[in-house]
C-alpha cells in the first residue's frame, strides 16, 4: 500500500463518498453532538433523537425563519489565566444542521475533496473504517487527533527526502474567527453567492448552514462553536476553500499538508517557502482569516518532521508496557515532567498515563499500602499539571478502587479527593471543569455520602453532574441529552471512555 499524503487524501475521499446520509445524520446528532470525551463526563450522552428527515425549521427560496438561541458554554482551563470555551448547540438547531449536512453529503464531499485542491488534509471529522467501507468507524475524536497526527508524520517522512525545508504554521484563533457567510463562499464560490440575487437565496445549502450557525449563536456572524463535529465539518469546508485558493499559487515541487488549522509546507528552497506563506496569507484573507505569525517556524529537514517529545519519551521509557514498580513509576514520572516542561502543551503526560493501563483496562502499577498515598498524590499532581489529563487520572484512580486492594483503602482515596474538592469549590467559576469530573467520579462510584461537607453548585454542567439531573435544553422533548450518572457508570468505565491512546 502506498503511504503518502496524496494517497491518504484519495483513500479518505473514497471512503467518505461511501457513507450513507441517514448514518451521517445519526452519528452527528449522537456521537458528534458533544465535545470530545475529555471535556464532559460520560453522563452527557445523546440517547434519544428524531429520525432522519425531521426538520424543525422549514425554508423557501427567500425565507428561512429560525429561533434564536445561544450555546451552552463549557469552560476548559487552557492556562492559569485563560479558558478554552466549548459550545453545545440547541439540539433542534443542531439537528437541522446535521440533517442539512447529511442531506447534502455529496455536495459537501465534492467541496472538501475538490479536484483543484492540491493541499493534503489529515483531519476529516467523521471516523472512517477502511476495513468496512460505507460504515462510520468507532474512534472517538480525541483518539482520531493523535492517530491522524502520527499518520501525517509518517507519510510526510516517506516523501521528505525530496525536499530541504519544512515550514510549520497555523490559522490564528480559527473557530472563533470563522465568518459564517464564508461557509457559502467555500461551497458555491464567493462571486456566485455574493450576487445580490443569491445573498439570501436559501436554495443554496451554504446559505442555510450560514443562517443555522448564526441563529445557534445569538445571530452572530463571527465564530462557530468548538466541540460539535458539525462545526468541524464546517471548519473543514471553509479551510478547503482556502486550500483551493492556495493551490492556484503553489510553486512547482511543493507539498502542503494540513491537519485542522495547522499547515505543514515542504519545499526545496527557502524562497519557495516564503512564497507559499505569502500565498497562504492572501488565501486566508479572502475568507476573513489570519495566519498566526507567532507560530510560524522554518526547519531544515529532517528537523521538524517528528514531534521531539515522542523520541524523548521513548528514550526515558523504552519498555513502556513493562510493569511499573513504584521506583520505576517515580523515575519515569519525574522524566515525564521534564519532557513536558521542555515541550509545553505536548501529549507526553497523556502517553504516560495510557502506558499505565493494559488493553483489558487493568493497571500496570504496583499497589501497596505504603506506596498508595504517594501514587495517588503523584497522579493528582499530574492532573493538576495538565488539566486535560485530569479525567484520565480519575479513571486510573477508579480502576484502583475496583481492585480488592483499592476497595480496602477506599477511605484514603476519598480523603484525597474530598480535600481537593473543598479547595476547588471555594472558587467554583475558576474550577468548573475539575469539579464536574470529581463530582462524576464520586457519584458514579457511590462515594458522595463519604464527603465531609455539603455542596451547592451554580454552573449548569457542574450542577447536572453533581445532582445527576440536567436542565440544559430541557425543553427539547424529542431529545434525551443526559443520563443518570449511576446508570452510565454501570455501562462504561472511565478508562474505556477516555482511551485517547489505545491501551496495548
Amino acid at each position: 500500500m502506498e503511504h503518502s499524503p496524496e494517497a491518504h487524501t484519495r483513500l479518505t475521499a473514497e471512503l467518505a463518498r461511501k457513507l450513507k446520509r441517514p448514518e451521517v445524520y445519526r452519528w452527528l446528532v449522537t456521537s458528534g453532538y458533544y465535545p470530545e470525551s475529555y471535556v464532559l463526563p460520560p453522563c452527557f450522552v445523546v440517547t434519544k433523537h428524531p429520525s432522519f428527515g425531521k426538520r424543525y425549521f422549514t425554508h423557501t427560496k427567500k425565507k428561512f425563519v429560525l429561533k434564536e438561541s445561544e450555546f451552552q458554554e463549557v469552560h476548559f482551563p487552557k492556562t492559569e489565566l485563560t479558558d478554552r470555551t466549548f459550545g453545545i448547540i440547541d439540539p433542534e438547531l443542531h439537528s437541522d444542521i446535521a440533517a442539512t449536512i447529511a442531506q447534502n453529503w455529496k455536495t459537501i464531499i465534492a467541496a472538501l475533496f475538490h479536484r483543484d485542491n492540491k493541499v493534503c488534509c489529515y483531519s476529516f471529522p467523521v471516523p472512517l473504517d477502511a476495513h468496512a467501507p460505507g460504515r462510520i468507524g468507532g474512534l472517538r475524536s480525541g483518539r482520531m487527533i493523535y492517530e491522524f497526527i502520527e499518520m501525517a508524520e509518517n507519510d510526510i517522512a516517506s516523501v521528505a527526502h525530496k525536499f530541504r525545508y519544512l515550514i510549520k504554521t497555523d490559522v490564528k484563533n480559527c473557530y472563533p474567527s470563522i465568518y459564517t457567510h464564508s461557509i457559502a463562499w467555500a461551497l458555491h464560490g464567493k462571486k456566485v453567492v455574493r450576487k445580490p440575487a443569491n445573498r439570501h437565496n436559501y436554495s443554496f445549502v451554504g446559505n442555510r448552514l450560514d443562517k443555522l450557525f448564526q441563529y445557534s449563536n445569538d445571530t452572530c456572524t463571527n465564530g462557530i462553536p468548538v466541540g460539535p463535529v458539525a462545526s468541524d465539518i464546517v471548519a473543514e469546508l471553509v479551510l478547503s476553500g482556502v486550500d483551493r485558493l492556495l493551490s492556484k499559487a503553489l510553486p512547482t515541487g511543493v507539498l502542503v499538508v494540513r491537519f485542522k488549522d495547522d499547515y505543514r509546507i515542504l519545499t526545496k528552497s527557502e524562497a519557495d517557502g516564503r512564497a507559499v506563506i505569502k500565498a497562504l496569507q492572501a488565501s486566508l484573507k479572502e475568507f476573513k482569516l489570519e495566519l498566526n505569525d507567532e507560530k510560524t517556524e522554518v526547519h531544515r529537514l529532517p528537523d521538524g518532521v517528528f514531534r521531539k517529545w515522542v523520541s524523548q519519551y521513548h528514550a526515558i521509557n523504552p519498555r513502556p508496557k513493562a510493569y511499573y514498580h513504584f521506583k520505576r513509576f517515580r523515575e519515569v514520572y519525574l522524566s515525564v515532567l521534564t519532557i513536558d516542561q521542555d515541550n509545553p502543551g505536548c501529549g507526553v503526560i497523556d502517553r504516560f498515563l495510557a502506558d499505565l493501563v493494559n488493553k483489558e483496562y487493568g493497571l500496570r502499577v504496583e499497589l501497596k499500602k505504603r506506596t498508595l498515598p504517594k501514587v495517588l498524590s503523584l497522579l493528582l499532581m499530574l492532573g493538576d499539571r495538565r488539566i486535560k489529563a485530569f479525567p484520565k487520572v480519575l479513571a486510573i484512580i477508579e480502576s484502583i478502587l475496583r481492585t480488592p486492594f483499592g476497595a480496602a483503602h477506599c477511605d484514603s482515596i476519598v480523603e484525597h479527593l474530598d480535600e481537593f474538592l473543598q479547595r476547588l469549590s471555594e472558587r467554583e467559576q475558576d474550577n468548573r471543569y475539575l469539579i464536574a469530573w470529581i463530582c462524576y467520579f464520586l457519584r458514579s462510584n457511590s462515594l458522595e455520602s463519604k464527603l465531609t461537607r455539603k455542596y451547592e453548585f451554580s454552573d449548569p454542567v457542574v450542577r447536572a453532574t453533581f445532582t445527576s439531573r440536567s436542565t440544559i435544553f430541557s425543553g427539547a422533548k424529542d431529545f434525551k441529552l443526559f443520563s443518570g450518572v449511576k446508570d452510565v457508570s454501570k455501562k462504561v468505565r472511565l478508562l474505556r471512555y477516555l482511551d485517547v491512546f489505545k491501551p496495548q
